[in-house]
């Protein structure tokens, strides 16, 4: 084993889903483009409405920005690409209060790379990239790690083989050198063992029911992972599911 990937959200971080933050980033949304806040619902709507009618199998990423362009000339606004890209930006800040790194996850990273293991963040996300990417330097986990492989820029989402080679790739790695570190079991743990690599499923926010199982290997606290890895390395095993 070479080196380990983490996912992000529920994994290194928590994302606190809150309805007022929702309407507060619509509302946001909407002021940058001149449109008054009685319009929120109706906007709300509509961008929910992206999201449900996706084909759960598809697994190319959303294109967000496409999205809020729709919405607001529904709205009856002229949406450019620079409106877009500022309307999204400013949603996006207003998410801030709901993002919450653990408080053991720099540790993980660190212990991970003190064991001479590579280390990436992989993750599914339709957020644009800039913002994604500068969160993870201010939440100090940019410096921690060798690799960021984001859906946003690959066009596809978990589990999609092409991530997974992706992520390898990054590390400079075979897949059957990597260990994968994530919350639900078909896109961190299924999807990473078809692929070649190892696994194991982060169930310190919460578990995925499809992890009840005997056959997926759970941990509770993010530093059990160390506890993995140290197995792992030591018998030379490549930890496959």
């Amino acid at each position: 084993m070479r080196a380990v990937a983490f996912d992000y959200r529920d994994t290194l971080a928590e994302f606190r889903w809150d309805d007022d933050l929702w309407r507060a980033g619509v509302r946001a949304m909407l002021a940058q483009a001149g449109v008054g806040a009685g319009e929120t619902e109706r906007a709300a709507a509509l961008l929910r409405r992206r999201f449900a009618d996706r084909d759960p199998r598809d697994l190319h990423e959303l294109d967000y920005a496409a999205a809020v362009a729709d919405v607001l000339t529904a709205l009856g606004v002229a949406a450019s690409a620079g409106l877009v890209r500022r309307c999204i930006e400013a949603e996006y800040r207003a998410w801030a209060p709901a993002r919450h790194v653990h408080p053991d996850a720099l540790a993980l990273l660190d212990g991970v790379r003190g064991r001479g293991l590579a280390c990436a963040l992989a993750a599914n996300t339709f957020d644009p990239p800039e913002l994604f990417r500068a969160d993870l330097r201010a939440q100090g986990i940019a410096e921690r790690v060798d690799a960021i492989v984001l859906s946003c820029e690959l066009g596809v989402r978990k589990p999609h083989p092409a991530f997974y080679a992706a992520v390898a790739a990054s590390l400079g790695a075979d897949p059957a050198d990597v260990f994968f570190v994530g919350d639900r079991v078909c896109a961190d743990v299924l999807g990473p063992a078809a692929a070649g690599m190892g696994a194991c499923l982060a169930g310190w926010y919460r578990l995925d029911p499809e992890g009840r199982g005997d056959s997926v290997p759970i941990c509770t606290e993010p530093l059990q992972v160390l506890d993995i890895l140290e197995a792992l390395v030591g018998s030379g095993s490549p930890g496959k599911i």
